[in-house]
């Protein structure tokens, strides 16, 4: 595992003359909310307003863009997963955007990790330790209708803690009663969204393959001298017949990343996945979820 300090490219770029941005609540709450509990819902629907918030707000800062709407989201429940042409034309003709950012699910959850203590009477107790978890969905379009970005923004924090008595499962913290903290993880989520359009400083955690063919590539990419690195590898990476060239071609793909050229990490991870190498399948995974490639 190596950790390296880079500025990711912004994962999303439109044009100068696409500054007009219209943002759209599609959540309803009656229709994607499975806990019909009223407590409940009443978090989920208040969440995904701060949601849009967050990001109504990250826009409404942002000297580049106009916010079209900037009293508050404009709300459309989603008849698909998608904005149709007619949804499109029909918000175009109203409201004259470039842009049109949707809010299209949000979830909250609760994570819980297990914790054993034991006393100098040599007395054990658990503890059930509580995340809260917040997720939006996100979709942005052109004026035409086109899909330009689609991502899922998640944050947490530590809820609560509950001992587990007699052996017994801990009764978990209650959603219903987690709306301020809810409502805070969801502005959130929506200002990190907006950070999709910016370079972001970057703390790169990865596994690398080690072979003392590699061992020059490796000492680069820890002091950040990720071109030549690239360098050093394209010559071992072009042979993916040797044990060699595929671990090259991974450990490449890395150095691109961290060089902010993800068009040619792509390129090499699935050199290097179409010959097996698991580490090449779990970075592509890990860069689909994180919505950096396609």
């Amino acid at each position: 595992m190596i950790t390296m300090e880079t500025v990711r490219p912004p994962v999303v770029r439109v044009s100068p003359e696409q500054w007009k941005v219209l943002v759209v609540n599609r959540y309803d709450t009656a229709a994607q909310a499975t806990n019909k509990n009223e407590n409940v819902t009443a978090v989920l629907r208040d969440g995904a307003y701060q949601a849009a918030g967050g990001v109504m707000g990250a826009i409404y800062n942002d000297s580049t863009f106009v916010l079209v709407n900037p009293d508050q989201a404009i709300s459309l429940p989603a008849s698909s997963d998608r904005l149709n042409g007619e949804e499109v034309n029909a918000l175009f003709k109203q409201y004259g955007p470039h842009l049109i950012l949707t809010l299209d699910k949000f979830k909250t959850g609760f994570g819980k990790v297990m914790d054993s203590y034991e006393d100098e009477d040599g007395f054990k107790t658990k503890i059930a330790n509580y995340d809260l978890v917040v997720a939006s969905t996100w979709s942005l379009y052109d004026s035409t209708g086109m899909l330009l970005d689609q991502a899922t923004v998640e944050q947490q924090e530590f809820y609560d803690s509950r001992t587990v008595v007699s052996g017994l499962l801990a009764i978990g913290p209650a959603m219903g009663k987690a709306g301020p903290v809810v409502n805070r993880l969801a502005v959130e989520t929506g200002y990190s969204y907006w950070d999709r359009f910016y370079p972001q400083p970057t703390l790169l955690v990865r596994q690398v393959h080690m072979a003392s063919s590699l061992q020059d590539a490796h000492i680069m990419l820890l002091l950040g001298q990720f071109q030549q690195a690239i360098t050093t590898l394209l010559p071992l990476a072009q042979d993916l017949s040797s044990k060699t060239g595929v671990k090259a071609a991974h450990n490449l793909a890395i150095a691109y990343e961290a060089a902010g050229d993800y068009e040619q990490a792509t390129y090499w991870a699935r050199q290097a996945e179409s010959k097996g190498d698991k580490l090449a399948t779990k970075l592509l995974v890990l860069w689909a979820n994180a919505g950096l490639i396609k």
